[in-house]
């Protein structure tokens, strides 16, 4: 009886141990300024029409005291493209080159919005997407140069602000830094571009018309720079029975679009029963992202293919079916 009683403990602690680390995953956040695949870590680089406007902030001493003094700082603003037409607000504060990481340091400002005559808070994060993480504006100094991401307070009584409308950015007492026209992708070389290949794109694909599937996964490299794709295409031989294609590649991060081949397989087994597996090229494919919905994809199959491999060639349009828990791509 010890001996189960012992047992019996050891399950209960190992259970306790388990939900301790248990987690039910990410939470789409509600509040959010913008679609998750539009801005993330790290921040797109300036692009498009520049707003560079000089503003003082108050300085701090090496004990963290208010020196009385200013130091006059360049702020720029700029948008970066977003799918659906839309464009995230982003940021940067920096200090003359003369001063950088030198004391007394420049304070944060704080920055507010004004839009429809309505004037609130602006809460800005250098990673985008967040429930209630800030920079702190008014609060922490900066030694040489700071980029961010304008984002909605996570406060349902403040105004929502559209960042791709026009609107401007101000000191919180009606004075305005710098008035930003609405966003127009006509001034944005990337705005019509597919998307990057990203997480954001893992998923399945359907094709209700053929009753035909993809399933992508956007996948971790350890190479600096690159990514993997790895895509299943589900579909049919010429008589009726389902076939699937499958293959990954590597890709440099930034990429809008992959070319790989695609493979077929044979021999096997009905639940990994007996048979030998062989694999051999079934043909090429290429595909791009035009929107967070849709994957397109051209296809062509290698020559000389045995009897009983399907074989053609086209451009085909899939719609997504499915997302992936946070990594939603594209809903506010």
């Amino acid at each position: 009886m010890k001996r189960l009683a012992f047992i019996s403990l050891l399950l209960l602690i190992g259970f306790a141990q388990t939900a301790l680390a248990d987690s039910p995953g990410p939470l789409l956040n509600p509040d959010r300024a913008y679609p998750p695949s539009c801005v993330a870590f790290p921040l797109p680089a300036p692009g498009g029409p520049l707003a560079n406007v000089q503003v003082l902030a108050y300085t701090i001493d090496q004990n963290y005291n208010l020196t009385g003094s200013t130091e006059q700082i360049t702020l720029t603003l700029w948008r970066s493209p977003c799918n659906g037409g839309k464009a995230a607000l982003l940021g940067s504060i920096a200090r003359d080159s003369a001063h950088s990481n030198t004391w007394p340091a420049p304070l944060i400002p704080s920055l507010y919005v004004n839009q429809n005559g309505h004037e609130s808070w602006a809460r800005i994060a250098q990673d985008p997407n967040t429930f209630s993480s800030a920079i702190g504006e008014g609060l922490d100094p900066f030694f040489d140069s700071l980029s961010f991401v304008f984002e909605e307070p996570y406060d349902l009584n403040v105004p929502y602000v559209d960042y791709s409308a026009a609107l401007a950015i101000t000191n919180g007492n009606g004075d305005a830094f710098a008035t930003l026209a609405a966003y127009n992708p006509a001034q944005y070389t990337t705005a019509n571009q597919p998307l990057q290949i990203s997480g954001y794109q893992t998923g399945n694909y359907g094709d209700p018309s053929g009753g035909q599937g993809i399933q992508v996964e956007v996948a971790e490299s350890s190479t600096a720079n690159q990514r993997y794709l790895v895509l299943a295409w589900y579909t049919y031989d010429a008589t009726g029975t389902s076939y699937w294609l499958f293959n990954s590649t590597a890709f440099t991060i930034g990429d809008r679009s992959a070319a790989f081949p695609l493979g077929y397989y044979g021999g096997g087994g009905f639940a990994g029963g007996a048979g030998t597996v062989s694999a051999a090229v079934w043909g090429n494919i290429t595909v791009t992202f035009p929107d967070c919905d849709h994957m397109v994809m051209s296809y062509g199959s290698a020559s000389g293919l045995p009897s009983g491999v399907p074989t053609g060639s086209g451009i085909r349009t899939f719609t997504r079916v499915t997302n992936i828990n946070g990594v939603t791509c594209d809903q506010l």
